[in-house]
């Protein structure tokens, strides 16, 4: 398949995407609704990796969230109810774009990629939201700009 066709594939999809998500309707979205959060470190929780390259994560008011992991765009509905995070209508989804695991956007593209969209619980304070994925790894993040 050529990159011209991929990347028409990946435009139509994401028109689908988008047509669905207006025509959804809104999820409880709990403390985490109209919050943006910039990532800081990801990894094990015992020893987290600082986060190299920019990476957000944004939960809006009508249960639709978006992210970004430095490589790839991340978007999907989501609940969340009592310290729990899930996506729902068929979960996450994400953009295709190749990102090279040597670099800091590779390696946290990867992380994600691997991570998220699984069992998801969450703390989130003032300053602070850790998503705490499966298998002891973390996302944490700060209030975005």
């Amino acid at each position: 398949m050529n990159i011209k066709r991929l990347l028409t594939l990946a435009l139509v999809a994401l028109a689908v995407v988008a047509a669905l998500a207006v025509l959804i309707s809104d999820h409880e979205t709990g403390d985490l609704g109209g919050t943006s959060w910039t990532l800081v470190a990801y990894g094990p929780k015992d020893a987290p990796i600082p986060a190299e390259a920019p990476a957000t994560i944004e939960f809006e008011n009508n249960g639709r969230m978006d992210g970004w992991t430095g490589c790839n765009r991340f978007f999907a509905n989501f609940r969340a109810k009592d310290g729990r995070l899930s996506f729902v209508d068929d979960g996450l989804a994400r953009t295709l774009a190749e990102c090279d695991p040597a670099t800091a956007e590779g390696a946290q593209d990867a992380f994600f990629h691997q991570w998220l969209g699984g069992v998801i619980r969450y703390a989130q304070r003032a300053d602070r939201l850790i998503l705490n994925l499966e298998d002891g790894q973390i996302a944490e993040y700060v209030p975005a700009p």
